[in-house]
Parts: C-alpha cells; sequence; structure tokens
C-alpha cells in the first residue's frame, strides 16, 4: 500500500502552554501512528500529542469487499458498481448488458428464419433423385468402365468406390444418404451447404439448370442454375446474421468481465482512500518546543 505523508510545521509562540497540558494529552490519538509520520518527515519527536481526527470516505467505503463487487458484476454486470454507490456507472454497464443481448436474440432469430426459408427452397427446388440418376449415367456411360449394377445397389457403394467410375473432374463429394441426414446434425447441414456450393457436381438436380449451351449434359454440369445462385445468397444472408449474433454474445461476455473487474478496482481504490489522519502535537526543533500538523493519507 502505497502511502504519503505530508507534514506541515508551524511554529507558534504559545506552543510551550500545549507541551504543558498534561491532560490534553489523553485526548489524543496514539503515540506510536504520530512518531511514525514525524521520523518519515525527518523530525524527532518530543511530549504529546495534542490533537487528531479521523475522517473515511463518504458512503463507508471500510465495509464494501472487492470479491463481492467482482462477483455481483460477474453475475449480473452493473451490481458491483451499484453496491460500490456508482448508479450511473451501473446503468451504463447494465445499458451495455440489455444491448447486446437484444441484439443476440434478435440477430439469431433473424438467421434461423432466414436458414429454414432457404431449406424449404432447397426441398422445393433441389431434387436428390435426379442428382444421383445423373450421377449413375455418367457412371455407367462417360467412362468405358464396364461398369453396370442396379441403381439401389449405385447409391450403397462407398464414396472410394464410387469415384473410380465417375468422370475425373467435377466430382468431389459424397452427398449424404436420406437416412444418415435424418440421423445426424452435421450431414444434414453439409448436404445443404453443398448443393449450392458444388454447382459442377450437384447443378443436375436444380430443377431450372440449362446444361451445357447445346442444352446437353457434359461430364460435369458446365450450365448456370439462377435457383442454385438464390439460394446460396440467402445461405450466406442467413451466415452472416448468425455471424451477428455471435458478436453479440462476445460483446455480452466482455461486458461482464469489464464490469467486475472494474467493480473490483473501484471498491479496492475506496477502501484504500478512506483512511485520513490529521493531528497536532509539540516537538522540539532547534532547541525549542514547537507545534506540528500532520496530514496522513493511505491510498
Amino acid at each position: 500500500m502505497k502511502r504519503l505523508t505530508i507534514v506541515l510545521a508551524l511554529l507558534f509562540i504559545a506552543g510551550s502552554a500545549f507541551a504543558d497540558d498534561g491532560g490534553l494529552a489523553d485526548r489524543l490519538f496514539t503515540l506510536d501512528k504520530v512518531k511514525a509520520a514525524l521520523l518519515d518527515a525527518g523530525l524527532t519527536p518530543t511530549g504529546s500529542p495534542s490533537f487528531s481526527a479521523t475522517t473515511e470516505t463518504e458512503g463507508g467505503a471500510e465495509e464494501l469487499n472487492p470479491g463481492k463487487a467482482l462477483l455481483l458484476s460477474a453475475i449480473i454486470p452493473g451490481a458491483g458498481e451499484l453496491y460500490a454507490g456508482y448508479k450511473l456507472r451501473a446503468a451504463l454497464f447494465f445499458g451495455i448488458e440489455l444491448a447486446a443481448w437484444t441484439g443476440v436474440i434478435y440477430f439469431y432469430n433473424k438467421g434461423q428464419d432466414k436458414d429454414a426459408e432457404f431449406r424449404r427452397f432447397a426441398d422445393d427446388h433441389f431434387n436428390e433423385d435426379d442428382y444421383r440418376e445423373m450421377e449413375y449415367f455418367l457412371a455407367t456411360n462417360a467412362q468405358d468402365t464396364g461398369f453396370s449394377g442396379l441403381r439401389e445397389d449405385w447409391e450403397q457403394l462407398d464414396w472410394e468406390e464410387k469415384i473410380y467410375f465417375l468422370p475425373d473432374s467435377g466430382f468431389t463429394h459424397d452427398l449424404p444418404l436420406p437416412e444418415d441426414r435424418e440421423r445426424s446434425w452435421s450431414l444434414k447441414q453439409q448436404f445443404y451447404e453443398m448443393i449450392g456450393k458444388y454447382i459442377h457436381q450437384f447443378g443436375f438436380g436444380w430443377d431450372d439448370n440449362f446444361g451445357d449451351d447445346d442444352g446437353l449434359y457434359t461430364a460435369y454440369f458446365d450450365g448456370r442454375s439462377p435457383n442454385s445462385e438464390y439460394y446460396m445468397d440467402m445461405r450466406h444472408d442467413s451466415n452472416q446474421l448468425l455471424k451477428t449474433s455471435t458478436w453479440g454474445y462476445n460483446i455480452v461476455l466482455l461486458n461482464h468481465v469489464a464490469s467486475a473487474l472494474h467493480a473490483s478496482f473501484t471498491v479496492r481504490m475506496l477502501k484504500q482512500r478512506a483512511r485520513a489522519q490529521v493531528g497536532f502535537r509539540q516537538v522540539e526543533y532547534n532547541g525549542r518546543q514547537v507545534t506540528v500538523g500532520g496530514l496522513d493519507f493511505r491510498w
């Protein structure tokens, strides 16, 4: 704890009268505190103290607990500041908390609404059977592989086996089967991402695909699909809204930490500044009794 001691030496003609008043000494603060202050100032104390007073910071800062302030604000930002008596600061942190949570909820709900919208659009405009039929057709006809078999058998093959029969260009990802998507949320997310992102492979499944310039299907989808482009725009909007919601959540966490630390430091500063002592006493200076005033601060 830092300590600053200011000693003011005042010379009074009537100093000796104070020194001779033995009854006054019983009404003063203890000698050891005065002696320590005077020694810090380079003076040698003699006699007895003559007057003292102690002050405290308004609001009873000595009774405040920094740990309690930190815990209160960690739970509800601003609560620790209110505990320390700072209503305006408490309102500021609590206002940030409300605004951040409002943003989290608003943008998350908007993102989820957009997510449901692009899923419905894909269900209406992407035909998985059409894609798998083209995949099977290319596997049996686009290359001289000698492959033959039922479509049901084709669907059940692992991707490592399928890729052997598919054209070299355009086919890079395996589309999860419906039954697998029902069991796995991540596979369902993967399905909705791939059908729009990898257009050269999954463009065959969109209901407005145009094939190549001659209106024919080549080894991979070389045309365009406005529906798939519109679909990907919706997915992008959904991702941006959800990302914004995440930023709001980060602000919530930061606000809790900032408010907790601020409340704890504020209480510590109040407690360290809570005590101030002022007093007068007689000391011998250059062979004479003089009255010395002392002011002691702690912070």
